[in-house]
């Protein structure tokens, strides 16, 4: 089981890291491709190895929607705390965190905003982050960390931390801080995924989708 997750850990590194440095290159967009490919290649492993996908915590929509809206909300309050607990602290620490992409190259016309909210926030960032990172990544993590002495306690709680590292990682267009910072977020939503929602994914991803929305249309409105 170990060598097959690491098998598998190494070939999502390889599609998720090849597809994002495409950044390097000109290519735009690169946080939804990388998504789109690193969820699609580790669907793709879960139908080669006939696993499910509740393995990764997309359980079907009738036990997901049990507790559906405290556990939302509670994953929004934790995404919102995190956003601005880090923010203050690694700011104060590390200075200032640049503009990702998603806010400097967002559309000034309704019809383009709708469609980047769509695409960008609940496909990529809702759906694909949370498929990606809190799904497929932090079982794969926890399947290696397990065993060899090491509790089941203790080989999730790694596996939250290597996953909230990658996730830093992939927002690296923010600077230094913006990888502290969604680093944290991703470290935060990891332990609530874990401890008060385990096996069902949804309310990560609900939230995670109102809260990048709720961030871009504010920013929209603006005039960003």
């Amino acid at each position: 089981m170990k060598q097959r997750a690491l098998i598998d850990l190494v070939i999502l590194a390889l599609v998720f890291w090849g597809v994002w440095s495409l950044r390097f290159v000109g290519v735009g967009n690169i946080g939804v491709w990388s998504m789109l490919a690193g969820v699609s290649v580790g669907l793709l492993l879960l139908k080669m190895k006939d696993q499910s996908l509740a393995s990764i915590g997309l359980v079907s929509w009738a036990k997901g929607r049990v507790n559906l809206r405290s556990k939302t909300l509670g994953a929004l309050m934790v995404i919102v705390l995190a956003m601005v607990g880090g923010a203050a602290v690694f700011t104060a620490l590390l200075g200032p965190m640049d503009s990702g992409a998603t806010i400097t190259e967002q559309p000034d016309t309704i019809g383009l905003f709708l469609l980047d909210i769509l695409v960008g926030v609940w496909i990529g960032a809702a759906l694909g982050e949370e498929i990606f990172f809190r799904g497929l990544l932090l079982s794969k993590f926890q399947t290696i960390f397990a065993g060899n002495g090491v509790s089941a306690k203790w080989a999730g709680a790694a596996a939250v931390v290597a996953q909230a590292i990658w996730f830093g990682a992939g927002h690296a267009s923010q600077g230094i801080t913006g990888i502290a910072v969604t680093g944290f977020i991703g470290l935060c939503l990891g332990f609530y995924y874990m401890y008060r929602s385990p096996g069902n994914l949804w309310p990560m991803i609900i939230a995670h989708g109102l809260a990048n929305t709720i961030a871009l249309t504010l920013n929209f409105l603006s005039g960003g």
